[in-house]
């Protein structure tokens, strides 16, 4: 493999992902509930309903747009997940044809986009559909290379009588990617799940943000209001449509 679509993250993410250690979707419910403030709201890359369905079960009315079938078909599965109108579409380029209160983009997935052109599309596609005055959260690990050795790094997650669960990565400062491959080994075999990112600087996003019509209003560390600061691990910045 060698290049990251639409087709890989599905067909190679779907059957686990939600058996994966992701956290609670508790902060980042009640925090996106305020946000929305009772209006409604439109999840890019709404995956298999992790933070979809628990915000509707709060009174939100949630839209969503995923790239991939078989998500989408995950989500349907769940209880709720069925009624949630969802658009199978890129969410580099969109377009909807009314707005929202809320548009919110988490776990990272801005840095599934593979490079600066299809990000800043999406903020553009995400400023078109938020009314004025509206928001559009981005949550995504804050970026740290000084973890790389020689651009390159590898880490055992979990090991057992029968299994091994390894992650490799191999990073390019010069176009901030990172290749991960997760390595599943057991006794029925080996199996790859890969994950190629294109990290964004927070400052980055900031004007990207403001090249689309918002500006950055909110930044923290986490969904509990955090303080963002060097140490963070997490970054959860908050833009505002401008009113005109």
């Amino acid at each position: 493999m060698t290049t990251w679509d639409a087709e890989t993250y599905g067909s190679r993410w779907s059957q686990i992902y939600d058996g994966l250690p992701w956290p609670g979707p508790d902060d980042a419910v009640s925090f996106l509930a305020k946000l929305a403030q009772g209006g409604e709201a439109l999840e890019l890359a709404i995956g298999t309903g992790r933070i979809a369905i628990p915000l509707v079960e709060r009174g939100i009315e949630v839209h969503g747009i995923d790239s991939s079938p078989e998500m989408i078909a995950k989500l349907r599965e769940k209880e709720g997940g069925e009624r949630i109108p969802v658009t199978e579409g890129d969410i580099s380029s969109f377009t909807v044809d009314r707005t929202y209160r809320l548009a919110f983009l988490v776990l990272n997935t801005i840095y599934a986009l593979q490079d600066q052109e299809q990000q800043l599309a999406c903020f553009a596609s995400a400023a078109a559909a938020v009314e004025p005055g509206g928001h559009f959260v981005v949550e995504a690990f804050m970026p740290d290379p000084t973890r790389f050795r020689r651009n390159s790094w590898m880490q055992v997650h979990d090991m057992g009588l029968d299994h091994v669960l390894i992650e490799a990565d191999k990073h390019d400062p010069s176009t901030q990617q990172i290749l991960e491959q997760h390595l599943h080994f057991s006794q029925n075999g080996v199996k790859l799940y890969p994950a190629f990112l294109r990290y964004v600087w927070p400052s980055e996003m900031d004007l990207m943000a403001r090249l689309c019509g918002m500006r950055l209003v909110e930044r923290y560390g986490g969904w509990n209001g955090e303080p963002f600061n060097a140490r963070s691990g997490n970054v959860v910045s908050v833009f505002r449509r401008d009113e005109a």
